[in-house]
């Protein structure tokens, strides 16, 4: 949305949950032979969120803590915007629950959920410079929280093995445009199949479940297919947005989502990108979804590898089948 950018990343912010699961409890869960997960999907450990820990309170512990890295002013806050893949429930929506959660600071600010699975970040951050560049608002919050590993169908070890729960958020500020922007943004809905959750919506309504029909309520993947789909349609995503960046192609970073060790890995050799300016960290916290690319931003940034004004390009992939890559100055 827009042809420049118009915010600058004044905060950021993460929250993984306490419970480490390893490699060798996901092959026992699955019921696979020791060793399987390491081989086949190479995701070392992966965090689970274990009550006391919820969906909500890892999204205000994320949450606070970008907005306490931005400065700590939450009067300075006018949209909260959740762009989670998981749901506290049907109804009212993940922020407003959020904007609830945080008391009195966040009272009257506006809320609204954004879902597109896995690009939710991407596509939040599109919309949010929308609105930045209009002038309607002047600070933006965006939360992704996942409790995706709740959801997993254990008889598919391939996708249940890559999957990681955790939050992040990012606080916006508006500012003078600047030309880095870019975004595109793409969907195959023939895809639709190849990663879905048939259950809990009008298809399929949650009072209709039974533990006959329980695999219909979980997360499916067909890994294979959608790793061959995903290295057909991003690469030429990627370098129609290369093609058009004016930044200094020697200092660009990029940011992927953190799908699994072998698509992270496979995206960069088919970019021919060197390896100490593209970030995966996937086989330390698994796929988290939404989460994965702003929870990512924030470990580098607190690092300082990702100082101010670097460029830096993330790029993904969802459910239905859809891509997206997003070029923006740090």
């Amino acid at each position: 949305m827009g042809d420049s950018q118009h915010f600058r990343i004044r905060g950021t912010g993460r929250y993984l949950p306490d419970t480490i699961v390893t490699a060798d409890e996901i092959d026992a869960r699955c019921g696979v032979e020791p060793g399987w997960t390491m081989e086949h999907v190479g995701v070392v450990q992966r965090r689970r969120c274990d009550s006391p820990d919820s969906l909500a309170n890892m999204a205000v512990r994320a949450a606070c803590r970008a907005v306490e890295d931005a400065g700590g002013d939450w009067s300075s806050i006018d949209l909260i915007i959740d762009a989670s893949t998981c749901r506290r429930q049907p109804i009212p929506c993940n922020a407003a629950i959020l904007q609830s959660d945080l008391g009195e600071r966040a009272r009257g600010i506006p809320c609204l959920d954004v879902q597109s699975t896995c690009l939710g970040f991407l596509v939040a951050l599109d919309l949010a410079n929308g609105w930045l560049a209009i002038g309607d608002r002047r600070r933006v919050l965006i939360v992704c929280a996942e409790v995706g590993l709740q959801g997993m169908d254990w008889s598919q070890p391939e996708s249940a093995a890559l999957i990681g729960d955790g939050a992040a958020a990012v606080v916006l500020e508006r500012c003078s445009p600047t030309p880095t922007w870019l975004h595109q943004h793409e969907t195959f809905g023939e895809y639709r199949e190849a990663c879905e959750v048939i259950g809990g919506g009008h298809r399929l309504p949650p009072f209709d479940y039974s533990v006959e029909r329980d695999a219909d309520y979980r997360f499916r993947m067909a890994g294979p297919r959608l790793f061959r789909i995903a290295l057909k349609h991003l690469p030429p995503l990627v370098q129609r947005v290369l093609g058009r960046a004016t930044c200094d192609m020697d200092r660009l970073v990029i940011l992927p989502h953190q799908a699994s060790p072998r698509g992270v890995e496979a995206v960069r050799r088919s970019l021919k990108w060197p390896k100490e300016r593209y970030i995966d960290h996937v086989a330390r916290f698994g796929n988290l979804a939404a989460a994965s690319i702003p929870f990512v931003l924030d470990l580098e940034r607190r690092a300082g590898r990702l100082p101010p004004g670097t460029p830096l390009l993330m790029l993904g992939t969802s459910a239905g089948y859809s891509q997206a890559a997003t070029l923006i100055e740090l």
